[in-house]
């Protein structure tokens, strides 16, 4: 069938998609974290993963809900907009978009920073902008592109991680740490181990998920949006989760004592470092480098296809913003605004105020799209599976909420000024409210 002008390429299949969901959230996402996890978990941070891969399924099963009804690009903000209310859609996909801006730029600080390490005589600013132009022309060459590139790196990727595992193993094995690969501490520890434990641990551990929603982003340019987007979305949920689980539980049998790092940011580098030597920590660094580029290529695809679906609905100037390449039939605008975003963020914000900013928008968005299926499928569209439509999604949005509540204050404040911004725009491209944003329909 041939191509119709404007329409993005449908060429993404279930492997693509959750794939494109790993990168997103990349297989290296412990060694972000590990250190003040470990702390706050008591060592048992593979126990707090299991917490937040079942909490994070939930809202996965909500995105596939929403995905098999609406399989159109702009994720959160069409979900809300379509199940529950377009004005409340705008707010759902303003909030998500700092979600899908900030992982990027995130990623951006923490790659240059260890590249620039690696080879100090490069500057920091220089490997900014080296990892932004790599990513932009993946974007804009288009998704196919995207999908091999990110499926070779998050192979090598996940080569590295194996890797990792079964050196700590072998470690384990000739008498490091606990000294045996049977042991139920990683995931219980005696006299720390509590609910309170258990919460403060799964709240930081879901942040090393938020991303496995950008697959629905890409439901417009998926073969088959209506049963793979909602597979891809939870086959991601599950394996992202079982390769943090295996990193957390290793690293924590080889080096038991989590109070003892050096640097609470570069644990796993130092667990590495015991376990593989200098060829086994310098992997390691090279896979945290990998990882920018691929969680850099989902998150910028995936705001700038937020960007087109808001456009299209003309929540956003509609001829700039749906503009499409005329070869690669990409939204090379927003893609390049994503990049200057990425630079100038990467060059002059904060890490910690971005990661904070990042939950706030990620987690508003989760509860959205799980009041969206019980708004939409249980009471709108009167179907009455309760397990499926009401008290899964109820889950969720629970959940959600209250991680969400438990953010720092200047995350809040932040992140309502963003909202307030965000009540202005809608506020003049309603005239004044008085004219509801359009809702487009396939």
């Amino acid at each position: 069938m041939e191509e119709q002008r404007g329409e993005l390429k449908r060429v993404l299949k279930l492997k693509d998609l959750a794939i494109y969901g790993i990168a997103f959230m990349t297989p290296i996402a412990p060694a972000y974290i590990y250190g003040n996890a470990s702390a706050v978990t008591g060592g048992t941070l593979a126990m707090a993963y299991v917490v937040a891969m079942i909490a994070m399924l939930f809202t996965a099963t909500s995105y596939g809900s929403m995905a098999g009804a609406f399989p159109v690009a702009g994720s959160t903000y069409s979900y809300t907009q379509r199940g529950i209310n377009p004005h409340l859609g705008f707010f759902a996909g303003w909030a998500i978009y700092i979600d899908y801006v900030l992982v990027p730029l995130i990623v951006f600080i923490t790659g240059a920073s260890y590249a620039n390490a690696a080879v100090p005589q490069i500057p920091f600013f220089a490997w900014v902008l080296i990892i932004a132009g790599v990513v932009t022309v993946v974007n804009c060459v288009g998704v196919q592109m995207a999908a091999r590139t990110n499926l070779l790196l998050v192979a090598v990727m996940g080569a590295i991680v194996v890797m990792f595992i079964i050196v700590c193993a072998r470690a384990v094995l000739g008498g490091a740490g606990e000294g045996t690969l049977i042991s139920s501490r990683p995931f219980y520890n005696p006299g720390v181990t509590n609910i309170s434990v258990l919460v403060a641990g799964g709240a930081l551990a879901c942040f090393s998920f938020l991303g496995f929603d950008s697959i629905t982003t890409m439901a417009e340019e998926a073969v088959r949006p209506k049963k793979d987007i909602g597979r891809a979305a939870v086959i991601a949920c599950i394996g992202g989760g079982v390769i943090f689980i295996l990193q957390a539980y290793v690293a924590q049998l080889a080096w038991p004592d989590y109070t003892s790092f050096e640097s609470a940011d570069t644990s796993l580098f130092e667990v590495a470092q015991m376990a593989g030597g200098t060829l086994m920590s310098g992997l390691y660094t090279f896979a945290v480098i990998l990882s920018t580029f691929t969680a850099g290529i989902a998150g910028q695809s995936s705001a700038a296809r937020l960007m087109y679906g808001m456009g299209r609905d003309e929540v956003l100037p509609k001829k700039f913003f749906t503009y499409l390449h005329p070869k690669f039939k990409t939204p090379i605008f927003n893609i390049l605004i994503m990049c200057a975003i990425g630079v100038i963020g990467s060059l002059t914000l904060d890490m910690a105020l971005v990661t904070e900013l990042m939950n706030f928008g990620g987690l508003f968005g989760f509860m959205c799209v799980n009041l969206s299926v019980i708004v939409y499928f249980f009471f709108r569209k009167k179907e009455r599976n309760v397990l499926k439509y009401l008290i899964l999604p109820g889950c969720g949005f629970l959940i959600c909420g209250y991680l969400w509540i438990s953010l720092s204050t200047i995350s809040f404040i932040v992140g309502f000024s963003w909202l307030f911004v965000g009540l202005i725009v809608m506020a003049i491209t309603t005239k004044g409210f008085k004219v509801k944003p359009k809702i487009y329909e396939e």
